[in-house]
């Protein structure tokens, strides 16, 4: 099955997987490349490679307002990446990617979790309402895009079909 096809909510951190039906070595290039990560992640943030392992991330949340982290990605074995962010980071955060052999040899189950520990005050405040759907959008719609650029290679859009023109009043 090639759709998202489990989440799990917890507080500021989600948890979500996906069935690919291809190789984890495959997947696990793919998803390493900053490239690909700057496109998974673009409905959330702007990703801007700095170094061989090292990422900044813009989001952009509510009024305007612009929260910046740098994250640094290690990895933890064959089928385990793992990044976190560095000190000073507005929004600091940790997430894993694994892969496993999906049942009955149908290809990988990519395993994605992300935990972020907004900070406290007023800019708390408007970083939680940012975040506020981690768990039910960010997180999917990563596995979504990611699945999309594995399998097709490309991210399906529905710009600039007419019947997606926002302000269509043709029925």
């Amino acid at each position: 099955m090639n759709a998202v096809e489990h989440e799990t909510q917890l507080d500021a951190a989600a948890r979500a997987y996906v069935t690919i039906g291809m190789p984890a070595e495959e997947l696990r290039t793919l998803w390493q490349r900053p490239d690909i990560q700057a496109l998974i992640w673009a409905d959330f943030a702007d990703l801007t490679p700095v170094a061989d392992r090292t990422l900044d991330w813009v989001a952009h949340g509510p009024a305007g307002g612009e929260y910046r982290w740098r994250t640094e990605t290690a990895e933890v074995g064959a089928n385990e990446i793992r990044w976190s962010s560095l000190d000073g980071a507005d929004v600091p955060n940790v997430g894993s990617v694994t892969f496993h052999p999906a049942p009955g040899d149908r290809g990988t189950e990519l395993h994605l979790e992300v935990k972020f520990d907004p900070p406290g005050g007023v800019v708390g405040e408007a970083v939680s309402k940012l975040f506020h759907v981690v768990p039910r959008e960010i997180v999917l719609k990563a596995l979504y895009r990611f699945r999309a650029l594995a399998v097709t290679g490309e991210i399906p859009t529905t710009n600039p079909q007419p019947a997606a023109r926002s302000g269509s009043t043709d029925r």
